[in-house]
């Protein structure tokens, strides 16, 4: 069937980002477009990012999709809530099945259902997204046989399923749908305002620490890595179709594992592949070796969260 995914940011309506101007594609919705894709969909995706409100609803009015998936966090909720009411007053789209997903959902499904949501996606969205679609669009009592998601049932309580099983096979994950959009949107806002060109990049899921602050809600408390050849597979097709002039890896921690670390370096070498890019990391996992692999394998720069210089409040948040 034909699904239509969105997200609902409008870099138009964010002052801040327009000054700041650092805007990266929506990975996870890409990644779940893939997902759909490879499951035999006709996926369509909206980016809002440079677009607007009236063009988001003119092109659900165009694409007509069977199902509108639409990603939410805290930023966009206000957003989403308003593109669901709108499109319920649609011509003939009063019964369209929405799905949202994203890390707001784990604790607002309630508020989203109300506010027009058929389904709710809990944690991860590739595998639930595929099975709630299967089930909206037949006999809808199935839903209860979908894990990781909330519904409205009957008489109209919100029904949570059993918790989904985090995807174990990093490997089998297809690849973000980058085609589904404009990149170049993206690279020539980065090129006029920083003069370099960046694009986005997920090596892992999930992080082990359990700072209070950071939220948990789609990939818990884990660690899961992709194998080296497919992160570097992705960077050669990246860098051959788009060219960007850096790439910003968006894992928690990025050197978390030392020897994933090693392996990656050699593989670029191996494969003559130069990349220049920046990631995320904690001081606890830096040292002089891990330093030396990050350079040798194209990094220009770290960024580390120092969160407090008190003690009491780096204990508190329980940043270990």
């Amino acid at each position: 069937m034909t699904v239509l995914l969105t997200h609902g940011y409008f870099i138009a309506d964010d002052p801040k980002e327009q000054v700041i101007m650092r805007p990266y594609p929506p990975l996870g919705l890409l990644y779940v477009a893939g997902h759909l894709r490879e499951a035999g969909h006709d996926v369509r995706v909206y980016d809002s990012t440079f677009g607007t409100f009236d063009g988001l609803i003119e092109h659900v009015v165009s694409v007509r999709p069977a199902c509108l998936g639409i990603y939410v966090n805290l930023m966009t909720r206000a957003n989403v809530v308003r593109i669901m009411r709108h499109v319920r007053k649609l011509h003939g789209m009063a019964a369209l099945p929405i799905v949202l997903g994203g890390p707001e959902t784990r604790n607002h499904a309630a508020n989203f259902l109300s506010a027009g949501a058929d389904v709710c996606v809990v944690g991860e969205g590739e595998r639930t997204m595929e099975e709630a679609i299967a089930a909206l669009s037949g006999d809808r009592s199935s839903l209860a046989r979908v894990d990781g998601i909330a519904y409205l049932d009957a008489h109209g309580a919100t029904v949570f399923t059993n918790e989904r099983e985090k995807q174990r096979d990093m490997a089998a994950l297809a690849l973000p749908a980058r085609d589904l959009i404009d990149l170049g949107a993206y690279q020539r806002a980065w090129k006029q305002r920083h003069g370099h060109s960046t694009l986005n990049v997920s090596t892992m899921r999930g992080c082990p620490y359990t700072c209070k602050w950071c939220s948990r809600a789609v990939y818990g408390l884990s660690y899961r890595r992709r194998p080296v050849e497919k992160v570097i597979d992705e960077l050669a097709t990246i860098q051959r179709d788009h060219a960007p002039d850096r790439i910003w890896f968006v894992d928690d921690v990025f050197t978390i594992s030392h020897k994933w670390l090693a392996e990656f370096a050699e593989e670029l070498e191996r494969r003559s592949l130069r990349i220049a890019y920046e990631c995320i990391t904690r001081a606890d996992r830096m040292n002089d070796e891990v330093i030396a692999l990050l350079k040798r394998s194209g990094c220009v720069q770290v960024w580390i969260g120092a969160e407090s210089g008190s003690q009491r409040i780096i204990d508190a948040m329980d940043r270990r």
